[in-house]
């Protein structure tokens, strides 16, 4: 693959973030490329973990997820690789970071109402290795991207 910073690269990366549905006809028209060199430069970047996946991005509150919440966990530093493995398994956490200061990680959950968060919560403070979890409910997101600023 060419360089990460060869332009064209990252302005097919630019238009995809854009809109994952843009066409290599599109995209080699906006860059003055062949279909089968934009085609060819898209699969090289997703082989090279580039570009992870491409997918739609759906509103969950108009698809019954009205809740968002953020959990701090705090784990038994010997269970917590185990522990991160149970929590990847649960659908409602959206997403899992490894983080550094009091807490060991942080979950975003998407559920539907109040409680289905407290069965959730539940759930995670039961988990083997979890020693406490402090919990955050969105009341409203100012900003939600998943575009980096290439």
């Amino acid at each position: 693959m060419k360089s990460l910073h060869d332009e064209k690269d990252l302005e097919i990366l630019r238009i995809l973030q854009e809109n994952g549905r843009a066409s290599y006809s599109e995209i080699a028209k906006k860059l003055g490329l062949s279909e089968a060199a934009v085609y060819t430069r898209i699969q090289k970047l997703m082989k090279h973990g580039l570009i992870k996946k491409i997918q739609a991005v759906v509103d969950s509150e108009k698809i019954g997820f009205n809740l968002t919440a953020i959990v701090a966990v705090k784990a038994q530093p010997s269970k917590y690789e185990y522990l991160l493995k149970e929590l990847s398994e649960i659908p409602e956490i959206v997403e899992i970071y490894d983080v550094t200061g009091d807490y060991y990680c942080l979950l975003k959950l998407r559920l539907q109402n109040r409680e289905a968060l407290a069965k959730l919560l539940d759930r995670i403070g039961a988990m083997d290795g979890v020693i406490s979890t402090d919990t955050r409910i969105v009341l409203r997101t100012i900003k939600e991207s998943y575009s980096l600023p290439i």
